[in-house]
């Protein structure tokens, strides 16, 4: 039997202290604007913004691509991790190849994420790096709170992005939350042609299916517009 909570995957310390210290002064010291995020609340639909505050990593940085480097690292590990439970189709390898939005997160004391999901076209899943311990609450819940994850200073989590996977962040009650969130999608956007992708595609038959919806990627979108999404 195949839970839900099956489908999330957690490799504890990804990124060593030192390496967390960098993202947080990063967040700190970078002039990048810093921003509320906006979206609707999954219970209710309503469009609300989240009190805490986001900053993009930015591009050509060590910090960019130490990020870049670890959501690879971790992308890879998912599928590894997938497919040991010999149950799940083998495109879905084609649908988290592309790590875009590195955003630095930072939730102060009563700051919260209200109940959301991802879901977007042509994301298909989700990933976090929590970069401190040094706060309470903030604890990371799904579904409404029915299954937390406390997640340690370094710890990396991945997850599906879909109307199923609503997911929050409580209320901060003491002290500063860092974190590093990302949307993974099956086509690359927003970065430009110097940041390269290595997510693996372990052999022939997923060469030959990446090529075929890389080049057919318009006309499958027109079928599925005039037929549905079914092929």
């Amino acid at each position: 039997m195949i839970n839900l909570t099956d489908l999330i995957y957690i490799h504890k310390q990804l990124l060593s202290n030192e390496e967390c210290d960098q993202i947080i002064e990063e967040y700190e010291s970078s002039p990048s604007e810093e921003v509320n995020e906006c979206c609707p609340h999954a219970f209710s639909g309503e469009n609300i913004y989240s009190p805490n505050t986001v900053k993009r990593a930015t591009i050509g940085t060590d910090v960019f691509d130490l990020i870049h480097a670890s959501m690879e690292t971790v992308i890879n590990e998912y599928h590894d991790y997938m497919d040991q439970f010999k149950s799940f189709h083998v495109d879905r390898r084609l649908t988290l190849l592309y790590p875009h939005l590195y955003r630095l997160m930072k939730y102060e004391t009563g700051q919260w994420i209200h109940p959301h999901t991802d879901h977007d076209p042509h994301v298909y899943g989700s990933c976090t790096i929590n970069l401190n311990n040094d706060y309470e609450g903030g604890v990371f819940a799904f579904w409404g709170g029915k299954h937390k994850v406390e997640l340690k200073r370094g710890d990396c989590m991945i997850w599906p992005a879909d109307h199923l996977w609503v997911h929050q962040v409580e209320e901060i009650t003491k002290g500063t939350r860092y974190s590093v969130n990302c949307f993974l999608r099956n086509t690359p956007q927003h970065m430009p042609e110097s940041v390269s992708y290595n997510i693996r595609t372990p052999n022939d038959f997923m060469k030959h299916r990446l090529e075929y919806f890389k080049k057919n990627q318009e006309q499958i979108a027109e079928m599925k517009n005039k037929h549905g999404t079914r092929q």
